[in-house]
């Protein structure tokens, strides 16, 4: 009888950890569990679309001011080896250069010519081919058309200067420029990013080719 008893607690045990029978209870929990949830309430739902619009508003603004600061890169570079070529020819010939032909012995320039890169920017330069630029251009839209670049000399053509102004729609408004000099006679150089702040945006705020101070006495003239 002992053993038995024995053997009926051990068989009972055994079933008890069986995979079977411990399956079909956790199943039983969950479907039982299923059945007592009750769906979200009315007021669980506005907290929930009201928390999304908050964290909308916070995300989104990041996310342009990302992407405008990576659109004004481009135009840095493109002013960076302007200056860097200004150099290099100043060094070569003792005078700087009047046109991007003459910068282009330094550097490779390309430029956007669709139609309505002045207006669209970006929008109409997407599916164009860039193109070198012209021997004679001292103006011309970036490859992505979010730019238009400038240059002109000053100071009796002893300091050149560069600007970077923001391009087509929206951006025209909302981005930020870059401007940059080479002063050789001071040996000044230098490559200016507007700030993402409203009084830095837009085309308006970037200072003007003779107003873009390269050095003592540097400002206007022609």
């Amino acid at each position: 009888m002992k053993n038995l008893s024995k053997e009926s607690k051990i068989s009972k045990t055994i079933s008890f950890f069986s995979p079977v029978i411990r399956k079909e209870k956790v199943l039983n929990n969950v479907i039982q569990k299923s059945l007592n949830d009750e769906g979200f309430t009315l007021v669980e739902l506005i907290v929930v679309v009201m928390m999304i619009g908050i964290l909308s508003s916070i995300a989104i603004p990041q996310f342009m001011s990302a992407a405008d600061k990576a659109k004004q890169k481009e135009a840095s570079a493109i002013v960076a080896s302007m200056v860097k070529s200004a150099t290099a020819y100043n060094t070569e010939y003792g005078a700087l250069p009047a046109n991007m032909g003459e910068m282009s012995e330094y550097a490779r320039f390309q430029k956007c010519t669709a139609d309505n890169v002045a207006t669209e920017g970006g929008s109409a330069c997407k599916s164009s081919t860039p193109v070198a630029v012209a021997d004679s251009d001292t103006t011309f839209y970036s490859t992505s058309g979010h730019y238009n670049i400038s240059m002109t000399r000053t100071n009796d053509n002893t300091v050149l200067k560069i600007r970077a102004l923001p391009n087509g729609g929206a951006y025209a408004t909302n981005g930020s420029g870059v401007t940059g000099c080479y002063n050789p006679a001071q040996g000044v150089s230098q490559v200016k990013e507007m700030s993402s702040k409203s009084a830095d945006r837009g085309q308006a705020n970037v200072p003007g080719l003779t107003s873009i101070t390269c050095g003592a006495n540097s400002s206007g003239g022609a």
